[in-house]
């Protein structure tokens, strides 16, 4: 988890620096999930330091927690029928498009769930997620630990800009102060609310062009259908 959230960070920002070597320089910018830390260096709210340390803080305190066996997948249903049909314990966390949500919780009663989804003739499939319900309760308790380790990283918060669409925050709470910056509560935030990036693509502009900056085009798909 250490190796893969400093890794995906490092690449995300080298791709950046291409960009921006080329003179390119967005007009907007999404993050799911972990990939927010590169929405902060695209704003220019982060450095390229602070971003690779928020991500090995957030790695490490994952693995350090020594969580319940966690596991997520993703299905075909909507969100409002996730919330319905999610066993106890399970969980909406991830909402990609309107018909694709990403669910998280105990490993067992994610597999089972999956299982009876497969049997009614509903997409389901378990995702990698190195044995961790990310976006779910279990990350509560690791909050407190990461904040303390991101504050002594992100010691001067700066401001999100406009550009930046929050994907961790309920546009509703888009004012509130925890919105306003690119903070340690900013990016624990993160960690332990569900990701709204449905609701946040509705926000891009249509016949934009968009590039995804990641090593590999995880979401292509997704973006495709949603925009």
């Amino acid at each position: 988890t250490v190796n893969a959230f400093v890794g995906l960070a490092a690449i995300q920002i080298a791709q950046i620096d291409v960009f921006r070597a080329a003179g390119l320089q967005p007009d907007g910018i999404i993050g799911h999930s972990v990939g927010e830390l590169a929405c902060g260096y695209a704003d220019n709210s982060l450095t390229h330091e602070e971003v690779i340390l928020s991500a090995y803080w957030r790695g490490k305190c994952v693995k350090d927690a020594k969580l319940p066996p966690g596991g997520m997948a993703a299905v075909g249903l909507t969100w409002e029928e996730c919330r319905e049909k999610c066993p106890p314990g399970v969980v909406p966390a991830c909402h990609n498009a309107e018909d694709t949500v990403t669910i998280s919780g105990p490993q067992a009663a994610v597999a089972k769930f999956v299982s009876k989804l497969k049997s009614e003739g509903v997409f389901a499939k378990e995702v990698l997620s190195a044995g961790v319900a990310f976006h779910s309760y279990y990350m509560a308790s690791i909050a407190p630990v990461l904040l303390n380790a991101l504050q002594k990283v992100i010691l001067n918060p700066k401001p999100r800009s406009s550009r930046w669409i929050s994907t961790s925050i309920p546009e509703s709470q888009w004012q509130s102060e925890l919105a306003q910056n690119s903070s340690a509560e900013y990016h624990v935030n993160n960690l332990v609310n569900p990701v709204l990036f449905q609701e946040g693509l509705k926000h891009v502009p249509d016949n934009a062009v968009v590039v995804e900056i990641a090593p590999h085009a995880l979401l292509q798909a997704i973006l495709k259908r949603s925009l």
